[in-house]
């Protein structure tokens, strides 16, 4: 990293939880390479690539990706770009926009345009009332193509409405190769998405407590979404039974589309979301990827909001120094070998000058895996620094 005249360099070494300092020598110091092993594409600032993200299980999958959902970093990725038709996955954009627009206590009265939808049905009729949060629950479990629509109708006031809103939801979402024509997937001209955005619009999802309630539901009794009395329904989603600590997400399948799957899985804290897009065998695919995840990365905590990493010189302040810290928690992901030689450097390019203010942004803060740098964020004052009085001076 080049530094300026008088700038102090800090290093850390992240060996487990304990931090290794080493102060540095101020003076020019060589800059880390921005190139593989990790990526942050500037078309897609969102997420980062990790170094082997080519490599991994085979899947069978035309696109598939696999993220780990804290750090939006990318472990492993097939065709993640291709504009595909993403099929009932459509309806995981349709809970999010449900549960952010609407209120789950409402009443739904379906109509005849609703229940005429074809595909995948909860076979409902024109007429029927149910509460919003019930059949939005029916509906991602069984994948109902009705219930979307009812749904759509009910928080947009018209399917059209619905969509637009579904759209304008994934452009603040950052999904730049996503449209949607239906709340529902079946196929339609201008109908599709990416195994990234996929992944992307997941990780958004699972920021609302009711989405993962929803999609990591195995099962549901009903009495009202399904005729004849109170029936027990089952999660397309099998992976909800097979897989350790599966949480999620969605199935979708069409001719066009093909066999697709979003999934997610939580252990100790840890999140993986494995998006596999017209697969030969998608709980398979899925579920490899996932295991891959867990079997091969670990999150490493870099810095933790608020706490002090080190300090810059203030020139002219009542005090010394003043202590760095980032504005939020920085963790990275890596393989579980990499771990001891991920490393923080703390730049200050030139020291601040009294006053200080509480959050004054003083330097950078890079972390590395060996000289290859990962992310770099800004590092502001913990505390305020006041001018030396004339009597100090």
């Amino acid at each position: 990293m080049l530094s300026h005249k008088g700038s102090r360099v800090l290093t850390f070494m992240l060996i487990g939880a304990a931090l290794l300092l080493c102060l540095r020598a101020a003076g020019p110091v060589d800059k880390p390479v921005i190139s593989p092993p990790y990526l942050n594409p500037s078309a897609y600032p969102d997420l980062v690539y990790h170094h082997a993200f080519r490599e991994g299980p085979a899947v069978t999958a035309r696109a598939a990706i696999l993220i780990e959902a804290s750090t939006g970093t990318i472990l492993y990725a097939k065709n993640e770009h291709e504009r595909r038709e993403q099929a009932s996955i459509t309806k995981a954009m349709t809970a999010i926009v449900a549960i952010e627009r609407g209120d789950l206590a409402d009443t739904v009265r379906v109509s005849a345009n609703a229940a005429r939808v074809p595909g995948s049905s909860l076979n409902l009729s024109p007429g029927q009332e149910y509460q919003l949060e019930e059949l939005l629950r029916a509906t991602m479990l069984r994948s109902g193509n009705d219930g979307a629509t009812a749904v759509a109708e009910h928080i947009g006031g018209s399917v059209e409405r619905f969509v637009d809103l579904m759209n304008r939801r994934a452009a603040t979402m950052g999904l730049k190769n996503t449209h949607f024509v239906n709340p529902h997937g079946l196929s339609a001209p201008g109908h599709y998405s990416t195994a990234y955005d996929i992944a992307l619009m997941c990780i958004w999802g699972f920021r609302l407590p009711k989405f993962a309630d929803i999609v990591g539901c195995p099962e549901l009794w009903t009495s009202s979404v399904e005729t004849g009395g109170a029936k027990l329904v089952y999660n397309t989603n099998k992976l909800l039974w097979s897989l350790a600590g599966a949480d999620g997400v969605k199935t979708g399948t069409t001719s066009k589309a093909g066999h697709c799957l979003a999934a997610s899985a939580t252990r100790d804290g840890l999140q993986f979301i494995a998006v596999v897009l017209r697969s030969g065998a998608r709980f398979r695919d899925a579920a490899n990827l996932l295991e891959y995840g867990f079997s091969t990365f670990t999150r490493v905590k870099a810095a933790r909001a608020g706490v002090a990493l080190g300090e810059a010189l203030v020139r002219g302040g009542a005090e010394r120094s003043v202590g760095l810290a980032t504005a939020k928690d920085i963790d990275v992901v890596v393989r579980v070998d990499e771990a001891p030689r991920v490393s923080v450097v703390i730049d200050v390019p030139e020291s601040p000058k009294a006053p200080v203010g509480a959050g004054d942004r003083i330097g950078w803060i890079d972390v590395l895996y060996e000289e290859n740098l990962i992310t770099r964020q800004q590092l502001y004052a913990v505390h305020g620094v006041s001018k030396k009085s004339m009597w100090e001076r």
